[in-house]
């Protein structure tokens, strides 16, 4: 049954400020959420997004109040309008694991966004110690292969930055349990700003199981946002005050190496991110 709750702007109540108030309007705020009400078997929902134009929504406080205006609209919003304008599609396949189970992948595209969180995920019964390997290719600049991740001798680039906001990319950390997550936050604007030559910005993504396997497989996890701020939290990174673009998780299958090394030559490769610096948009390839 088609959602119809999407409550365009004509509807909303119009607000006429008193003579001489002074007032504040919002910035231009977009929303992209999938469309989740596609019920036919081997299909799924594409990504819909939804615009808040700047000067439509005001207030007496100040322009952060307006734009939580538009953002709390968008949310309000966002699925029905999906629901109601977006396509369900053909999903795409991959086979994962050694028992060749057949898993669905998500859209290799991804929206205009500021930043990213990589998230290397595996549950109990997969394996212990999951090594990762993450960094920047082909951008000419000294941090290509400047990989990140366990016995790299790095956590973050630049090395002398403290904070996530000042970095290119951070990891936070090693994780040698039998379930849990790696997780890399990459400052695709920051690099980008600082590098103004850049056409694209490429991520190069491989891991390794230190001690002993199980099943082998693994879910990346792709999470991208707009605004707000990024800080560590144990293996993994927070967003505060912004908002997710969009959420992807494509699965692989690591198998032991034949022996341990800490070269990312010798590992298995899980594929590339390239982010376009003109439209900030980026493409995923993940390798099966």
């Amino acid at each position: 049954m088609e959602n119809t709750a999407y409550k365009p702007f004509a509807f909303i109540e119009q607000y006429t400020p008193v003579e001489g108030t002074t007032v504040y309007y919002n910035t231009k705020k977009t929303l992209a959420t999938q469309k989740n009400d596609c019920h036919i078997g081997g299909t799924t929902g594409n990504s819909v997004e939804l615009t808040a134009e700047a000067n439509k929504f005001v207030s007496t406080i100040s322009i952060a109040d307006a734009n939580e205006q538009a953002e709390s609209w968008l949310k309000a919003n966002a699925q029905a309008y999906a629901n109601n304008s977006g396509s369900c599609l053909i999903r795409q396949t991959a086979w994962r694991g050694v028992d060749h189970s057949c898993v669905i992948e998500p859209s290799r595209l991804l929206l205009p966004f500021d930043y990213m969180i990589i998230r290397y995920k595996w549950v109990l019964g997969a394996g212990q110690d999951l090594d990762t390997f993450t960094g920047f290719v082909n951008t000419g600049t000294q941090y290509d292969k400047q990989w990140l991740g366990h016995g790299q001798g790095r956590t973050k680039l630049p090395s002398t930055t403290i904070e996530a906001k000042d970095s290119y990319i951070m990891w936070a950390g090693d994780n040698q349990e039998t379930v849990g997550v790696e997780s890399c936050f990459v400052n695709f604007t920051k690099m980008a700003s600082d590098h103004a030559s850049l056409n694209t910005i490429q991520i190069r993504m491989a891991a390794a199981w230190y001690k002993q396997i199980g099943t082998g497989n693994i879910d990346i996890e792709i999470a991208i946002y707009s605004g707000g701020e990024i800080s560590a939290s144990g293996n993994d990174f927070i967003n505060t005050g912004g908002a997710i673009v969009q959420k992807l998780n494509f699965s692989k299958n690591i198998p032991s190496p034949p022996t341990w090394s800490n070269n990312i030559e010798n590992v298995p490769h899980i594929g590339y991110i390239t982010y376009t610096t003109h439209t900030k948009k980026a493409q995923i390839a993940i390798t099966y």
